[in-house]
């Protein structure tokens, strides 16, 4: 019974010391300096993105919230992992708006809408990249453990002298020092509270993001002050990471990106495939999600609650943790590590679903299929389920770009071609809130997928689903006369394998249907020689991948330069409004007109 007792009175204690802590992170649409610069990419990655990894990674922050006034920002954040509860007020996104304003306004709507209530405030600033993870943690600790203090903050440390000016002439802004070097000068301290700070949440309701008794965190990493508001900004900071990397990783710079010698080469080979296959089954299994969710677990508990082989399991969780440095283990328990965040990024999570789960057949097929015993698409297929995840992740950066695009031309019903599960069109919808769908897929499995996942998500009103082949407009044209445009991400290309007159064809066909209709087409730009040479090696390897290993062994025609794209869609005779080439993964958006 005492026993019991005390567990019960450590559990309340415990309870009672757990502070809930947020990450509010500022987003506001109208930059001017920078235009868009929080989702401006950098080294092929939103600004913003960095910001929300860092606060992911910590251990001690509960949520990480983006306020944001702009519907792009906040689908970027999502996409990140982010939370966006709520849309900021126009009259809080303004120029002259400070940040305690937009902060008191996150922690105030929690509470009214959420009932949830906020001990700890982190605040980050998206323009500030060049911070440790720790920092984080390290500032919310230090107000865990005093509860006097009111502010944990990074500030810069420097020995330099500081002036303002004031009435027309300059005055200290401390007291007068003797002027010596720099190695025994005493310090001063810069505040960079963008970088990792953390207030009690009573303070900011009162407009106060720093309070008057503090702890500093110091810090002399010049890189940090780097704060990116212009273009040069920009350019320094991708200039920075770049060196940071390439320092990280001398072996890049040697030519060995898997290693200089013959033994690191060829583990770095056994160790790459080994984890790849686990990060497909772990992902697909929720494995990473559960530990993500909650504390540490044994390899028991994490195979009873997923009804999993726990000897099984228990082999690749030890493997995964020796050959990487996504998991953490302590007393036989497994967690994710602070990189653990890696896992849930869009571009890890396709890589999982499409690259290893989907089209892992065409390299376990390779030797039958070079003998020509075997062939893609009679013999073997990849797993359809699997491709519309993956190719959603893939596809998702460019979907706020074509639902604005949308808008601006007055469309009101778009038609997705091979719509699969209907991932596209939902998120479509959701973005905006008058548009209707209708999804168009030659498979009656996809058909009957993509029915349950829009009632799902309770859009059966708003998006009609068609059985048709969209090579055979007459197959679905009386059923969607209504459709103002059509949408197709990565569906051309793959009749390419017939030729470009077949592609012409096509799109002819689609022309004498739906004449004045928009045609929105999203395809892959085709690398050259060239450019590959000259792409850093962990860049290179998903447009490579996509080019030259999925393309080909799957009988596909290989993908086309966006210059051979537009002289094919002027072969049809359609006419091009716009194109957008700069997103991820060297996607391009053209817009074009029957």
């Amino acid at each position: 019974m005492s026993g019991g007792g005390q567990n019960a009175n450590a559990r309340m204690e415990e309870k009672s010391m757990k502070k809930n802590t947020v990450a509010i992170i500022c987003a506001r649409g109208g930059s001017k300096g920078l235009v868009r610069k929080n989702i401006r990419p950098l080294l092929g990655k939103p600004l913003i993105a960095y910001t929300i990894e860092a606060a992911k990674a910590s251990r001690l922050v509960d949520r990480v919230i983006v306020s944001s006034d702009d519907d792009d920002i906040i689908q970027v954040a999502k996409e990140y992992g982010a939370e966006t509860p709520f849309k900021r007020p126009q009259e809080l996104a303004t120029d002259n708006i400070v940040a305690e304003d937009v902060l008191k306004h996150a922690v105030e709507w929690l509470e009214e809408n959420e009932e949830y209530k906020t001990d700890i405030v982190v605040y980050l600033q998206i323009t500030d990249i060049f911070r440790k993870p720790e920092w984080i943690d390290q500032c919310i600790q230090k107000l865990l453990e005093d509860e006097n203090l009111e502010t944990a903050f990074v500030a810069y440390r420097t020995h330099k002298n500081y002036w303002r000016k004031k009435d027309g002439k300059y005055v200290r802004l401390m007291e007068k020092r003797p002027y010596l070097p720099r190695q025994v000068q005493e310090h001063v301290y810069r505040e960079d509270a963008g970088l990792a700070s953390a207030t009690r949440a009573d303070l900011i309701k009162k407009r106060i993001r720093v309070g008057n008794n503090v702890w500093i965190l110091e810090n002399d990493d010049f890189a940090s002050s780097l704060d990116i508001h212009e273009e040069f900004d920009l350019w320094l900071a991708e200039k920075v990471m770049e060196n940071r990397i390439k320092a990280a990783s001398p072996q890049l710079e040697s030519g060995g990106w898997l290693g200089s010698d013959v033994k690191t080469w060829s583990q770095s080979i056994r160790n790459g495939y080994s984890r790849s296959f686990i990060l497909f089954a772990l992902t697909e299994l929720g494995v990473f999600e559960t530990l993500r969710d909650r504390a540490p677990l044994t390899v028991e508990e994490i195979a009873k609650k997923h009804k999993i082989n726990a000897h099984l399991l228990d082999g690749i969780l030890n493997f995964l943790y020796h050959a990487d440095k996504i998991l953490v283990k302590k007393d036989n328990k497994f967690s994710l590590s602070k990189n653990g965040a890696w896992l849930f990024h869009s571009m890890t999570q396709a890589m999982a679903l499409g690259a290893i789960g989907a089209y892992s057949c065409l390299l376990y097929e390779l030797v039958p299929s070079l003998r020509e015993e075997k062939k893609y698409g009679k013999d073997f297929v990849r797993r359809g389920d699997l491709i519309a995840k993956a190719s959603f992740l893939t596809g998702q950066a460019n979907y706020p770009w074509v639902v604005q695009t949308l808008k601006d031309l007055g469309v009101s019903v778009v038609a997705d071609l091979g719509c699969g599960s209907a991932n596209i069109l939902i998120n479509f919808c959701e973005m905006n809130k008058d548009l209707r769908g209708i999804g168009i897929d030659i498979s009656s499995g996809a058909i009957q997928e993509a029915t349950h996942r829009v009632a799902q998500a309770g859009l059966s009103q708003r998006i009609k689903l068609v059985q048709g082949d969209l090579t055979q407009p007459e197959t679905y044209y009386s059923q969607v006369g209504d459709a103002e445009a059509f949408n197709g991400i990565m569906v051309l290309h793959e009749f390419l394998r017939d030729g470009e007159d077949y592609v012409v064809n096509i799109l002819k066909d689609m022309k004498k249907h739906f004449p004045g209709r928009y045609l929105f087409i999203g395809e892959f730009d085709r690398l050259s020689d060239e450019e590959f040479q000259s792409m850093p090696y962990p860049d290179r390897i998903h447009p490579l991948f996509y080019q030259y290993i999925i393309h080909p062994l799957t009988w596909q025609g290989l993908p086309m330069e966006k210059e051979r794209w537009l002289r094919l869609f002027e072969r049809a005779g359609l006419k091009l409004i716009k194109m957008k080439d700069d997103f991820p993964f060297r996607l391009v958006e053209f817009v074009l007109q029957f």
